[in-house]
């Protein structure tokens, strides 16, 4: 282990230094407006004289950066964009400074009907859609925003990138670490949102897609502020206030957050479950549960520019759960062999105390040379503990009162670097990361209903990276760009059950990740295609040998023995005009699948716990459209997933290879007096997923007006959601020895207002990008 880092470091270090001086001459340049203001996705492409004909090309950057790397002397630059005169330069000198565009006047009226239209093409890895001047700015909240651009789809508890996963979110560079910054993030100061469908080497191999916000950056100086209120109404009322402030001098930017809210949720079940053993046991459960959460929570921090090519910052999270209980009741209707057996009730109350969730992270950025360096490190802790009392009744048999206690207490600390050079044409990127997570999970039961536990997990991940990216010609059909890496990652999983150190349990990996991608444009049509080998590895909470207990019949726990599956990804991604399609194809094997076995001398009760399948096929196909037609914006997908999978369950084998599509008509109209009006529907159709099945299809209808005052300083926005109470889902799940069917509805219909004020807001300049980010999503 100690030879492995050592190697390592060295080879960092000797990576980082070798690219400084083999650079070719490389054009470069700055684009900006008549009043100066830089231009990002100016296309730039590079010609060969006297015909013209295209050699190569690129968008400008968010700052209006752009370089190229020309391949002989007789070649000019060419820069486009719409409602922009065309600009044509040599490439002598190789430094253009900075480029002017100016307005063309007969293409005005041309430009004032597009200007609302949210662009979307391809830039380097990415899918990028401008946001900032269209109707996407006046969505209300990045998460609004999230829920309109092609390839993601909103989902109760986040977002998913079609195909893909849970995807890692970035804002400003800086990894997001919880989701309710979406919905503190205002539309209006986003610039632009990128969809990573196969990212690179130098992000964490867990990490399936990303999703990258850039802000608008404000100018001048000053104090600023920003406040909002937010009031929903279903079943129950929920509440959010927020303030956030930012004050900036000269290179100086200091920023703070604080944020209230309180969640009252409910959530019902009806559940079938069918055990089949020496015995044939049925349960009707009908479930019911009411929680509430109240949460206080902010973060302050500043940043500094020495000069545009060096900057630090810092910035501190905390946040403290000032209440948070759940009250509900758990009714089975127990039948053996066709006959009853007992009527259960079961009153559960459970009550979470948690010391206050800290979280710093540090960063440097700066330029070395024509090399850009990198520096982040994270520090995160938190402690909680669960307290649940279960007063189970029994109509024919013994009364249990089961309690519990689990305590829960997260440590990690993370470093990473990263650094990019030119080299030989082309962009070269090495980097490394490492990160330390220490957690310790206790489970008390004094009744003796299930084992008491003490288990403590240590992990030490190790990751060196490599990227290099290249331009490349396509004769005179086009160009693009050719990229290829490979992420190597050490994983020490150290696994303890009271305070005893257990090498069954305890594993070490060492594994190779590579990926390659080929991206550019032929005519009008962007493309790219890519290869990924990712892994998934299993949550903390899969990996636990704790019991939690929900009734005699039925136990839930870890399973420390889980191994990461391993995933092989082929995708291609077209943009043609408005549209979008993405077709992915995906091998995992040691898929994590959710199980139940019967317990050992218990076969009346089934344990709830996660394994491993030997393989996954899923196929995935995207066609996604977004035009815009006089006041009406529309957002449209389609999305089809198919996997194949079979597998012995329920006594049977059972094979799960029904499709299922998803739909989505996302719709905004642009109204007379500033107000905005959208109405947004999704379907998803019955299908296979894993080794159960969805039985009934789920749709939702929402809409939204929005009207803002005082030159958008003021907006007032109001919201319906699930209108048609299209969100309850039944699945049907099949295990060893047992089958469950589970309908489940939640509080979704509900109607909400929100008011926010603006004065003089900057938003912050911090570049921090984090680091050990997937470690702390496993806890």
């Amino acid at each position: 282990m100690k030879k492995i880092k050592v190697c390592l470091l060295v080879f960092f270090a000797i990576s980082s230094l070798l690219p400084i001086g083999l650079s070719a001459q490389t054009v470069r340049g700055k684009l900006v407006d008549e009043n100066n203001q830089p231009l990002p996705y100016v296309n730039v492409t590079l010609l060969s004289l006297p015909d013209s004909t295209y050699v190569s090309g690129t968008v400008s950057a968010e700052d209006g950066t752009f370089s190229l790397m020309p391949t002989t002397p007789n070649q000019i630059v060419c820069m486009s964009y719409i409602g922009y005169k065309t600009v044509y330069k040599s490439i002598q000198p190789a430094d253009m400074g900075t480029v002017r565009l100016t307005l063309d006047t007969q293409l005005l009226g041309e430009v004032e009907v597009k200007a609302n239209l949210p662009v979307t093409r391809m830039k380097d890895d990415a899918l990028t859609t401008h946001v900032q001047g269209t109707v996407l700015s006046k969505a209300g909240t990045a998460e609004d925003v999230l829920a309109r651009i092609p390839g993601l789809q909103k989902k109760q508890d986040g977002f998913e990138v079609f195909g893909k996963g849970a995807p890692l979110i970035y804002i400003n560079g800086r990894k997001m670490r919880d989701k309710t910054e979406l919905d503190q993030l205002s539309s209006e100061e986003i610039k632009s949102v990128e969809v990573i469908q196969n990212p690179g080497a130098k992000y964490d191999a867990t990490v399936g897609a990303v999703v990258r916000i850039r802000t608008v950056k404000r100018k001048g100086e000053g104090f600023g502020i920003s406040l909002r209120s937010s009031y929903d109404q279903s079943q129950n009322a929920d509440f959010v206030e927020q303030a956030d402030m930012n004050y900036r001098h000269n290179s100086l930017d200091v920023f703070g957050m604080i944020r209230f809210n309180r969640t009252v949720d409910r959530q019902e079940d009806l559940l079938e479950q069918t055990t089949f053993a020496d015995t044939l046991w049925t349960q009707s459960n009908y479930q019911k549960a009411d929680s509430e959460d109240r949460t206080l929570s902010g973060h302050i921090g500043f940043n500094y520019d020495f000069n545009d090519r060096h900057s630090i910052g810092m910035r501190y999270d905390i946040s403290k759960t000032l209440y948070n209980t759940e009250n509900g009741f758990f009714d089975s209707e127990v039948l053996a062999d066709g006959a009853p057996y007992d009527i259960l009730h079961s009153s559960i109350y459970s009550e979470a105390d948690s010391r206050p969730e800290h979280s710093l992270n540090a960063y440097y950025a700066g330029q070395i040379g024509k090399g850009q360096l990198e520096w982040d490190a994270d520090y995160y802790s938190d402690v909680h503990t669960d307290d649940t009392r279960n007063l189970e009744d029994s109509q024919d048999h013994d009364d249990r009162t089961v309690t519990s206690r689990n305590k829960v207490d997260n440590q990690l600390a993370a470093t990473k670097a990263s650094f990019t050079h030119p080299l030989w044409g082309g962009s070269f990127n090495v980097g490394g990361e490492y990160t330390y997570t220490d957690r310790h999970d206790d489970y008390i039961n004094p009744e003796g209903y299930v084992p008491t536990s003490y288990s403590r997990i240590r992990e030490q991940n190790l990751a060196g990276f490599v990227q290099y990216s290249h331009p490349l010609r396509f004769g005179k059909l086009g160009g693009g760009q050719a990229s290829l890496g490979v992420r190597y990652e050490h994983d020490d999983f150290d696994y303890y059950e009271d305070n005893t150190y257990m090498p069954g349990q305890s594993r070490t990996y060492d594994n190779f990740f590579p990926n390659a991608s080929l991206a550019g444009q032929v005519g009008k049509v962007q493309f790219q295609l890519s290869y990924a080998a990712k892994t998934q590895r299993p949550s903390y909470s899969q990996l636990r040998n704790n019991i939690t207990y929900a009734n005699r019949f039925t136990w839930q726990t870890g399973n420390p023995l889980l191994k990461p599956s391993l995933t092989h990804d082929l995708t291609a991604v077209g943009v043609w005009r408005f549209f979008q399609a993405m077709l992915s194809y995906k091998v995992t094997r040691d898929y994590i699948l959710y199980w139940g076995t019967p317990v050992e001398g218990q076969s009346a009760v089934t344990l709830i716990h996660h394994i491993n399948c030997d393989r996954m096929p899923i196929l995935t196909a995207m066609l996604s459209a977004s035009p815009t037609i006089g006041l009406w914006n529309l957002n449209a997908s389609a999305m089809l997933r198919k996997q194949w999978f079979s597998m012995e369950a329920a006594g049977q084998r059972l094979t799960y290879d029904n499709p299922i599509f998803i739909g989505t008509l996302n719709n905004v109209f642009t109204l007379p007096l500033g107000f905005q009006f959208t109405a947004d529907f999704s379907y998803q159709s019955r299908g296979h997923a894993q080794n159960g099945t969805c039985k009934r299809p789920l749709y939702f209808l929402n809409i939204g007006l929005r009207k803002s005052f005082l030159n958008d300083a003021l907006s007032i926005e109001a919201r319906g959601n699930d209108l048609l109470l299209g969100g309850k889902q039944e699945f049907m799940l099949y295990m060893q020895s047992s089958q469950m069917n589970d309908l489940t509805w939640g509080d979704t219909r509900s109607f909400s207002l929100t008011v926010r004020y603006r004065f003089n807001v900057a938003k912050s300049k911090y570049r921090g990008t984090g680091a050990g980010q997937a470690a702390k999503d496993r806890m």
